[in-house]
């Protein structure tokens, strides 16, 4: 049995995997107390043989570099367990082009930050351990982001930013029928149009709290920036656990 853990901005997401079968085990506010209390309990309760991990951090060789939207800085499990540490995003897209079956994909998060995962041929692509993070390109402008930059795509459009300008929690907004897909949506949907033409993949997968949520007549605004001869197939993907499934799918490649 494995044990996947979505360690986000805003929520922590833990489920079980035992063979292809996955069992949501429990979803808590973010604090570094409760992933611990929570992992602890699992553990205790549960015969658990590899454990992987999502988090909403920037990772190289294993090591936590920045991780500006959550509560932490830092999270070092300490378990006589194989385990593996990976960031979100790149759960997201390996655990998407597994359900799908695409071997060549690119995934989107939107949460409380926003993160990009690409895989080609099967594999997670990430440069020197940094590749695709997306929310952090800069824009323009004099907003500052919450990694300490300025002008950043998340200054635009994240859980965060939305929630500064509207004053309310996307899910609000969703459950009012109000998401603002404004101007700032559209640099957003600009955003992933250069990404696509980047790397030129097939499909692009959108899920998280919020990216799960969007429409996808909306998101069909990304086609807009693109030239005719770039047509990836959206995706949106409305499972909240795509990122700690695909950290079971990588906790299983250790076994």
């Amino acid at each position: 049995m494995i044990l996947g853990i979505d360690i986000g901005g805003s929520f922590t997401d833990m489920l079980l995997m035992d063979e292809e079968k996955f069992l949501p085990y429990s979803t808590f506010s973010t604090s570094l107390e409760n992933v611990i209390k929570e992992i602890e309990e699992v553990m205790h309760e549960k015969e658990i043989d590899a454990v992987g991990i999502g988090i909403a951090a920037w990772l190289r060789k294993g090591k936590i570099l920045h991780a500006p939207n959550l509560p932490f800085k830092s999270f070092n499990l300490q378990i006589n367990l194989p385990y593996i540490m990976e960031n979100d995003a790149n759960c997201f897209a390996y655990a998407a082009s597994k359900i799908l079956n695409e071997s060549n994909i690119m995934g989107i998060t939107v949460g409380t930050g926003i993160g990009m995962g690409i895989v080609i041929e099967g594999k997670i692509y990430r440069g020197e351990g940094v590749a695709g993070e997306i929310g952090h390109n800069v824009i323009g402008g004099d907003a500052k982001c919450v990694c300490g930059g300025k002008g950043h795509l998340e200054c635009y459009f994240s859980g965060w930013s939305i929630g500064e300008r509207y004053g309310k929690e996307a899910k609000e907004l969703f459950a009012e029928g109000k998401f603002p897909y404004d101007e700032n949506f559209e640099i957003f949907c600009r955003a992933i149009a250069n990404a696509v033409m980047l790397f030129d993949l097939p499909v692009v997968a959108i899920g998280g709290r919020i990216g799960g949520r969007l429409k996808k007549e909306k998101l069909n605004k990304i086609y807009d920036f693109l030239p005719h001869h770039f047509e990836p197939e959206i995706r949106i993907i409305k499972d909240d656990f795509m990122v700690a499934k695909g950290a079971c799918f990588l906790a299983k490649t250790l076994l």
